[in-house]
């Protein structure tokens, strides 16, 4: 009776160890399946202009850069319209959720430094143009036209 329940056991544990192992391979299958369905559905749209295909071709305004077409967190200019995010009475701009969220909880991503002056400006209200040879279409932020002038000089 002894070698019949230590053989049953056996078995019973040998069956267990089996399914256990076939239900994580299909769970390692079906998360494979989501990871791909999601990068299938993951164009281009949120690569920066310069990382496409497409020439990067930056059109500026009176007042630089239009903000809407740059994500803020990056610091790219996307080519296309980011999502609006409303902090206090500002309107700052990110590509994708975590962007969003980023703006949101943390201050240093709402703020760069002139690169003329080194004094710090709120990428909602800077003056904003293309970085001279970024080849992902990096964007710096000034306090002023007049700034950025004087940089496009020296540069």
């Amino acid at each position: 009776m002894r070698r019949f329940t230590f053989a049953l056991s056996t078995l019973c544990i040998a069956f267990l160890f089996s399914c256990s192992q076939n239900s994580s391979q299909e769970a390692d299958a079906v998360s494979s399946a989501e990871t791909e369905e999601v990068f299938k559905h993951h164009d281009a749209q949120n690569a920066p202009m310069a990382a496409s295909q497409e020439t990067f071709e930056a059109e500026m305004h009176e007042d630089g850069l239009e903000k809407e077409l740059v994500c803020m967190v990056n610091n790219a200019f996307m080519g296309k319209k980011q999502f609006p995010v409303e902090f206090g009475d500002k309107m700052y701009y990110g590509c994708c959720e975590m962007c969003v969220n980023t703006i949101q909880n943390d201050r240093d991503v709402r703020y760069a430094k002139d690169p003329l002056t080194g004094k710090e400006v709120d990428k909602s209200q800077a003056f904003i143009a293309p970085e001279p040879g970024h080849p992902y279409g990096g964007v710096l932020y000034f306090e002023s036209k007049e700034n950025y002038e004087k940089y496009s000089k020296k540069s």
